[in-house]
């Protein structure tokens, strides 16, 4: 297996093909973990998550992700949304790019928090499936891995 680190890079402006839609890849009190779509291009692979945290997860994600005023200073580390993708034989972690995080939401009346990060996988080939692996713990999200099939029309997802 290779190990790469996947940068923060854009997609392409053309248009892509969806290849897989929608799905809820980890669900628990206060924390929802979606993948928002995954489009193929045909020089890598699109992949969009949102992450929603209600409550307590919520306080902790926005502190987390807070700025920093002194990055010298061991008690002002932040943390993100952790996520590693692998394609074929290539796996590696995956900085995110665009990664929009609203200021204070309200979800259904509670305070919240939401993070639609991006990865873009550079590839000269198209594989049959991905792996996702993300977590946050600092915010209580624990490790979920899925394997997602890579098709024209949206298909299933896979837990591991």
């Amino acid at each position: 297996m290779r190990r790469v680190r996947w940068p923060a890079f854009a997609p392409p402006a053309a248009s892509g093909t969806a290849v897989h839609g929608p799905t809820i890849l980890a669900s628990k009190t206060h924390i929802t973990l979606d993948l928002l779509g995954i489009v193929a291009f045909s020089s890598g692979i699109h992949v969009r998550l949102a992450l929603t945290a209600t409550g307590r997860a919520a306080e902790r994600a926005r502190h987390e992700t807070r700025s920093l005023s002194d990055p010298t200073d061991p008690d002002t580390q932040w943390s993100y949304l952790s996520v590693l993708l692998q394609l074929g034989s290539v796996e590696g972690e995956a900085d995110p790019y665009l990664p929009r995080s609203g200021s204070p939401l309200n979800w259904g009346g509670v305070p919240a928090y939401r993070t639609e990060p991006n990865y873009w996988l550079g590839t000269c080939t198209r594989p049959h499936d991905i792996m996702i692996a993300a977590g946050w713990p600092e915010i209580g999200l624990g490790p979920t891995c899925v394997t997602a099939l890579l098709e024209p029309s949206p298909s299933t997802v896979t837990s591991d």
